[in-house]
Protein backbone atom coordinates (compact mmCIF):
# COMPACT_ATOMS: atom_id res chain seq x y z
CA UNK A 1 0.00 0.00 0.00
CA UNK A 2 2.85 2.57 -0.76
CA UNK A 3 1.00 4.05 -3.90
CA UNK A 4 -0.28 7.35 -2.93
CA UNK A 5 -3.43 8.64 -4.54
CA UNK A 6 -3.17 11.66 -6.41
CA UNK A 7 -5.47 15.00 -5.52
CA UNK A 8 -6.70 14.93 -9.09
CA UNK A 9 -7.44 11.49 -11.42
CA UNK A 10 -9.68 11.89 -14.54
CA UNK A 11 -13.11 10.78 -14.70
CA UNK A 12 -12.10 7.77 -16.55
CA UNK A 13 -10.13 6.38 -13.89
CA UNK A 14 -10.49 2.95 -12.75
CA UNK A 15 -9.12 2.04 -9.67
CA UNK A 16 -8.06 -1.85 -9.22
CA UNK A 17 -7.61 -3.27 -5.96
CA UNK A 18 -5.34 -6.73 -6.46
CA UNK A 19 -4.80 -9.23 -3.89
CA UNK A 20 -1.57 -10.56 -5.38
CA UNK A 21 -2.00 -14.06 -2.83
CA UNK A 22 -5.88 -14.83 -4.56
CA UNK A 23 -5.21 -18.24 -6.34
CA UNK A 24 -1.95 -19.53 -4.61
CA UNK A 25 0.20 -16.67 -5.84
CA UNK A 26 -0.91 -16.33 -9.44
CA UNK A 27 -3.07 -13.41 -8.34
CA UNK A 28 0.23 -10.68 -9.79
CA UNK A 29 0.66 -12.62 -12.45
CA UNK A 30 -2.91 -12.37 -13.47
CA UNK A 31 -2.48 -8.59 -12.56
CA UNK A 32 0.52 -8.13 -15.21
CA UNK A 33 -1.69 -9.38 -17.96
CA UNK A 34 -4.56 -7.09 -17.04
CA UNK A 35 -2.47 -4.23 -16.77
CA UNK A 36 -1.23 -5.00 -20.24
CA UNK A 37 -4.58 -5.00 -21.57
CA UNK A 38 -5.02 -1.39 -19.64
CA UNK A 39 -2.01 -0.27 -21.41
CA UNK A 40 -2.39 -1.28 -24.93
CA UNK A 41 -5.91 0.27 -24.74
CA UNK A 42 -5.16 2.99 -23.33
CA UNK A 43 -7.33 3.31 -20.52
CA UNK A 44 -6.01 5.49 -17.41
CA UNK A 45 -5.78 3.35 -14.14
CA UNK A 46 -4.68 3.15 -10.63
CA UNK A 47 -3.19 -0.17 -8.94
CA UNK A 48 -3.14 -0.68 -5.48
CA UNK A 49 -1.88 -4.51 -3.98
CA UNK A 50 -2.72 -5.81 -0.65
CA UNK A 51 0.06 -7.11 1.36
CA UNK A 52 -2.17 -8.94 4.44
CA UNK A 53 -5.67 -9.67 5.20
CA UNK A 54 -7.72 -6.21 6.05
CA UNK A 55 -5.53 -4.07 3.44
CA UNK A 56 -8.70 -4.46 1.36
CA UNK A 57 -11.05 -2.76 3.29
CA UNK A 58 -8.51 0.27 4.23
CA UNK A 59 -8.16 0.77 0.75
CA UNK A 60 -11.57 0.93 -0.48
CA UNK A 61 -12.24 2.94 2.67
CA UNK A 62 -9.56 5.28 1.48
CA UNK A 63 -10.85 5.49 -2.06
CA UNK A 64 -14.67 6.04 -1.45
CA UNK A 65 -14.83 7.81 1.81
CA UNK A 66 -13.80 11.40 0.60
CA UNK A 67 -15.80 11.64 -2.08
CA UNK A 68 -17.61 14.59 -3.35
CA UNK A 69 -21.29 15.03 -3.89
CA UNK A 70 -22.27 13.69 -7.26
CA UNK A 71 -18.53 12.55 -7.84
CA UNK A 72 -18.33 8.68 -9.13
CA UNK A 73 -15.30 6.16 -8.98
CA UNK A 74 -15.13 2.91 -10.40
CA UNK A 75 -13.33 0.36 -8.66
CA UNK A 76 -12.26 -3.26 -9.71
CA UNK A 77 -11.50 -6.15 -7.58
CA UNK A 78 -8.99 -8.36 -8.73
CA UNK A 79 -9.37 -11.47 -6.38
CA UNK A 80 -11.61 -14.18 -5.11
CA UNK A 81 -15.06 -13.91 -3.21
CA UNK A 82 -13.20 -12.77 -0.25
CA UNK A 83 -11.38 -10.28 -1.96
CA UNK A 84 -14.88 -8.80 -2.94
CA UNK A 85 -16.19 -9.33 0.30
CA UNK A 86 -13.35 -7.87 2.25
CA UNK A 87 -13.70 -4.63 0.23
CA UNK A 88 -17.41 -4.09 0.64
CA UNK A 89 -16.36 -3.59 4.27
CA UNK A 90 -14.57 -0.56 3.40
CA UNK A 91 -16.53 0.79 0.93
CA UNK A 92 -18.90 4.46 1.82
CA UNK A 93 -21.15 5.60 -0.44
CA UNK A 94 -22.23 3.04 -2.43
CA UNK A 95 -24.90 5.27 -4.78
CA UNK A 96 -21.22 6.61 -6.22
CA UNK A 97 -19.14 3.52 -6.21
CA UNK A 98 -19.50 1.29 -9.31
CA UNK A 99 -18.24 -2.07 -8.77
CA UNK A 100 -15.82 -4.23 -11.41
CA UNK A 101 -14.70 -7.83 -10.75
CA UNK A 102 -12.22 -9.91 -12.20
CA UNK A 103 -12.48 -13.34 -10.68
CA UNK A 104 -8.78 -14.83 -9.85
CA UNK A 105 -9.86 -16.84 -6.23
CA UNK A 106 -10.89 -20.76 -6.11
CA UNK A 107 -14.70 -21.02 -6.11
CA UNK A 108 -15.69 -17.32 -7.85
CA UNK A 109 -19.54 -17.98 -6.41
CA UNK A 110 -20.39 -14.67 -7.46
CA UNK A 111 -18.82 -14.81 -10.98
CA UNK A 112 -20.65 -18.40 -11.68
CA UNK A 113 -23.91 -16.64 -10.66
CA UNK A 114 -23.37 -13.43 -12.33
CA UNK A 115 -22.08 -15.26 -15.69
CA UNK A 116 -18.76 -13.60 -15.17
CA UNK A 117 -16.30 -15.98 -16.75
CA UNK A 118 -12.41 -16.89 -16.11
CA UNK A 119 -10.68 -15.33 -18.19
CA UNK A 120 -9.19 -12.56 -17.74
CA UNK A 121 -9.68 -10.28 -20.76
CA UNK A 122 -13.30 -11.38 -21.03
CA UNK A 123 -13.59 -9.95 -17.41
CA UNK A 124 -12.17 -6.95 -18.12
CA UNK A 125 -13.62 -5.92 -21.17
CA UNK A 126 -16.90 -5.95 -19.53
CA UNK A 127 -15.62 -3.56 -16.75
CA UNK A 128 -14.75 -1.67 -19.78
CA UNK A 129 -18.25 -1.54 -21.41
CA UNK A 130 -20.42 1.35 -19.44
CA UNK A 131 -23.43 -0.18 -20.52
CA UNK A 132 -22.90 -3.43 -18.08
CA UNK A 133 -23.88 -2.07 -14.85
CA UNK A 134 -26.17 -4.02 -13.35
CA UNK A 135 -28.48 -3.11 -9.67
CA UNK A 136 -27.88 -6.14 -7.15
CA UNK A 137 -28.78 -6.71 -3.72
CA UNK A 138 -27.02 -6.05 -0.70
CA UNK A 139 -26.53 -8.62 2.42
CA UNK A 140 -25.88 -7.51 6.06
CA UNK A 141 -25.11 -9.49 8.98
CA UNK A 142 -25.32 -8.31 12.63
CA UNK A 143 -24.37 -9.45 15.82
CA UNK A 144 -23.72 -8.46 19.24
CA UNK A 145 -19.51 -9.21 20.66
CA UNK A 146 -18.49 -7.56 24.04
CA UNK A 147 -21.37 -5.57 24.20
CA UNK A 148 -21.30 -3.63 20.93
CA UNK A 149 -23.73 -3.74 18.01
CA UNK A 150 -21.25 -5.27 14.75
CA UNK A 151 -21.94 -5.78 11.26
CA UNK A 152 -20.36 -7.39 7.93
CA UNK A 153 -21.81 -7.08 4.28
CA UNK A 154 -22.02 -9.53 1.54
CA UNK A 155 -22.95 -9.96 -1.82
CA UNK A 156 -22.94 -14.06 -2.12
CA UNK A 157 -24.71 -15.07 1.41
CA UNK A 158 -24.47 -15.77 5.03
CA UNK A 159 -24.24 -18.98 6.84
CA UNK A 160 -24.18 -20.46 10.21
CA UNK A 161 -22.96 -24.15 11.09
CA UNK A 162 -21.56 -26.61 8.99
CA UNK A 163 -21.09 -24.67 5.80
CA UNK A 164 -19.52 -22.00 8.16
CA UNK A 165 -16.88 -24.86 9.58
CA UNK A 166 -16.03 -25.75 6.40
CA UNK A 167 -14.76 -22.15 5.18
CA UNK A 168 -13.02 -21.83 8.04
CA UNK A 169 -11.13 -24.57 7.68
CA UNK A 170 -10.77 -24.09 3.92
CA UNK A 171 -9.30 -21.07 4.61
CA UNK A 172 -5.97 -22.17 6.46
CA UNK A 173 -6.06 -25.40 4.71
CA UNK A 174 -2.58 -26.70 2.72
CA UNK A 175 -4.95 -28.49 0.03
CA UNK A 176 -6.13 -25.20 -1.10
CA UNK A 177 -2.69 -24.52 -2.17
CA UNK A 178 -2.20 -27.62 -3.80
CA UNK A 179 -5.28 -27.52 -5.53
CA UNK A 180 -5.65 -23.93 -6.66
CA UNK A 181 -2.55 -24.90 -8.36
CA UNK A 182 -3.98 -27.75 -10.20
CA UNK A 183 -6.88 -25.77 -10.92
CA UNK A 184 -9.30 -27.56 -8.59
CA UNK A 185 -9.65 -24.75 -5.92
CA UNK A 186 -13.10 -25.13 -5.94
CA UNK A 187 -13.13 -28.98 -4.89
CA UNK A 188 -11.43 -28.12 -1.49
CA UNK A 189 -14.67 -27.21 -0.43
CA UNK A 190 -16.16 -30.40 -1.38
CA UNK A 191 -12.94 -32.23 0.18
CA UNK A 192 -13.45 -30.57 3.97
CA UNK A 193 -16.85 -30.53 3.55
CA UNK A 194 -17.14 -34.60 3.20
CA UNK A 195 -15.27 -34.62 6.57
CA UNK A 196 -16.94 -32.12 8.27
CA UNK A 197 -20.56 -34.15 7.72
CA UNK A 198 -18.52 -36.92 10.44
CA UNK A 199 -17.41 -34.04 13.03
CA UNK A 200 -20.13 -31.14 12.93
CA UNK A 201 -22.03 -30.81 16.16
CA UNK A 202 -26.19 -30.36 14.96
CA UNK A 203 -27.45 -28.13 17.72
CA UNK A 204 -31.09 -26.49 18.99
CA UNK A 205 -32.14 -23.26 16.98
CA UNK A 206 -35.04 -20.68 16.39
CA UNK A 207 -35.11 -19.25 13.45
CA UNK A 208 -37.18 -16.26 13.27
CA UNK A 209 -38.57 -15.02 9.59
CA UNK A 210 -39.32 -11.66 9.36
CA UNK A 211 -39.94 -10.50 13.13
CA UNK A 212 -43.07 -13.41 12.30
CA UNK A 213 -42.78 -16.59 12.03
CA UNK A 214 -40.35 -18.88 14.14
CA UNK A 215 -39.51 -22.16 13.05
CA UNK A 216 -37.49 -24.55 16.00
CA UNK A 217 -34.79 -26.63 14.86
CA UNK A 218 -33.88 -29.77 17.40
CA UNK A 219 -31.03 -31.27 14.91
CA UNK A 220 -29.67 -27.88 12.78
CA UNK A 221 -26.83 -28.92 10.83
CA UNK A 222 -26.55 -25.41 8.58
CA UNK A 223 -29.10 -22.19 7.76
CA UNK A 224 -27.56 -19.92 5.04
CA UNK A 225 -29.01 -17.38 4.00
CA UNK A 226 -28.10 -16.43 -0.26
CA UNK A 227 -28.58 -13.28 -2.79
CA UNK A 228 -26.99 -15.69 -5.06
CA UNK A 229 -27.60 -19.27 -6.03
CA UNK A 230 -24.01 -20.89 -5.66
CA UNK A 231 -21.43 -20.71 -2.48
CA UNK A 232 -18.63 -23.27 -1.89
CA UNK A 233 -17.42 -23.57 -5.01
CA UNK A 234 -20.38 -24.48 -7.21
CA UNK A 235 -22.86 -25.48 -4.39
CA UNK A 236 -26.43 -24.64 -5.81
CA UNK A 237 -28.00 -24.41 -2.23
CA UNK A 238 -30.56 -21.76 -2.96
CA UNK A 239 -31.85 -22.25 -6.73
CA UNK A 240 -34.29 -19.26 -7.14
CA UNK A 241 -31.82 -17.13 -5.18
CA UNK A 242 -32.72 -13.53 -7.17
CA UNK A 243 -29.96 -10.90 -6.31
CA UNK A 244 -31.92 -8.37 -7.31
CA UNK A 245 -35.45 -8.95 -5.22
CA UNK A 246 -34.38 -7.93 -2.10
CA UNK A 247 -35.53 -10.86 -0.57
CA UNK A 248 -32.89 -13.59 1.23
CA UNK A 249 -33.38 -17.32 -0.58
CA UNK A 250 -33.07 -19.77 2.70
CA UNK A 251 -31.97 -23.24 2.80
CA UNK A 252 -32.28 -25.01 6.73
CA UNK A 253 -31.15 -28.60 7.10
CA UNK A 254 -32.43 -30.06 10.31
CA UNK A 255 -32.78 -33.86 11.39
CA UNK A 256 -30.98 -35.33 8.38
CA UNK A 257 -28.88 -38.31 9.70
CA UNK A 258 -25.36 -38.46 8.68
CA UNK A 259 -25.45 -41.34 6.26
CA UNK A 260 -27.78 -39.48 4.06
CA UNK A 261 -25.19 -36.42 3.45
CA UNK A 262 -23.09 -38.18 0.95
CA UNK A 263 -26.70 -39.06 -0.85
CA UNK A 264 -27.82 -35.55 -0.49
CA UNK A 265 -24.46 -33.67 -1.49
CA UNK A 266 -24.60 -34.42 -5.55
CA UNK A 267 -28.15 -33.18 -5.44
CA UNK A 268 -26.89 -30.37 -3.76
CA UNK A 269 -25.20 -29.53 -6.35
CA UNK A 270 -27.75 -29.20 -8.84
CA UNK A 271 -30.24 -27.56 -6.76
CA UNK A 272 -32.41 -30.72 -5.79
CA UNK A 273 -31.95 -31.29 -2.56
CA UNK A 274 -35.01 -29.51 -1.35
CA UNK A 275 -36.89 -33.32 -2.09
CA UNK A 276 -35.24 -34.50 0.73
CA UNK A 277 -37.11 -34.95 3.90
CA UNK A 278 -34.95 -32.43 6.89
CA UNK A 279 -33.97 -29.92 4.11
CA UNK A 280 -36.12 -26.97 3.86
CA UNK A 281 -36.42 -23.80 1.43
CA UNK A 282 -38.25 -20.65 2.24
CA UNK A 283 -37.96 -16.89 1.79
CA UNK A 284 -37.63 -13.55 3.93
CA UNK A 285 -36.59 -9.91 4.19
CA UNK A 286 -35.19 -10.92 7.76
CA UNK A 287 -34.25 -13.44 9.54
CA UNK A 288 -32.98 -13.68 13.70
CA UNK A 289 -31.39 -17.25 14.18
CA UNK A 290 -30.42 -17.46 17.83
CA UNK A 291 -28.46 -21.14 18.75
CA UNK A 292 -28.19 -23.50 21.65
CA UNK A 293 -24.04 -23.02 21.34
CA UNK A 294 -21.80 -20.73 19.37
CA UNK A 295 -21.35 -21.80 15.74
CA UNK A 296 -19.04 -20.50 13.29
CA UNK A 297 -20.31 -17.85 10.79
CA UNK A 298 -19.47 -16.82 7.24
CA UNK A 299 -20.09 -14.40 5.08
CA UNK A 300 -19.33 -14.83 1.53
CA UNK A 301 -16.67 -17.64 2.77
CA UNK A 302 -15.27 -15.10 5.16
CA UNK A 303 -15.49 -15.90 8.61
CA UNK A 304 -15.79 -13.19 11.40
CA UNK A 305 -16.06 -15.70 14.30
CA UNK A 306 -18.66 -18.26 16.26
CA UNK A 307 -22.00 -16.96 17.31
CA UNK A 308 -24.94 -17.79 19.32
CA UNK A 309 -27.35 -15.38 17.81
CA UNK A 310 -27.57 -13.33 14.48
CA UNK A 311 -29.46 -11.30 11.82
CA UNK A 312 -29.39 -11.41 8.57
CA UNK A 313 -31.22 -8.63 6.14
CA UNK A 314 -31.19 -7.57 2.18
CA UNK A 315 -30.76 -4.37 0.64
CA UNK A 316 -32.42 -4.41 -2.37
CA UNK A 317 -30.59 -3.36 -5.38
CA UNK A 318 -28.19 -1.37 -3.51
CA UNK A 319 -24.61 -1.89 -5.34
CA UNK A 320 -24.08 -0.55 -8.41
CA UNK A 321 -21.82 -3.48 -10.32
CA UNK A 322 -20.38 -3.87 -13.28
CA UNK A 323 -20.66 -7.50 -15.33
Amino acid sequence: MNDKEETAVGRNTLFFIVNPASHSGKGMSLWKKTEAILKAKNVPYKVYLSEKRGDIAILTRRLTASLKEGEERTLVMLGGDGTVNEGLQGIRNFAQIRLGYIPTGSSNDLARDMGIGGDVESALLAVLDEKREKRIDLGRLIWREDGKRRERLFLVGCGIGYDAEVCEEAFFSPMKAVLNRLGLGKLTYLGIGLKKMVTAPCVRAAVRLDGDRIVHLHKMLFVVSMLHRFEGGGFCFCPQADAQDGILDVCVVDGVPKWKYPIIIPFALLGRHGQFSGVSLCRARRIDIKTSVPLWVQTDGEVPGKMDRITITNEKQKVRFIC
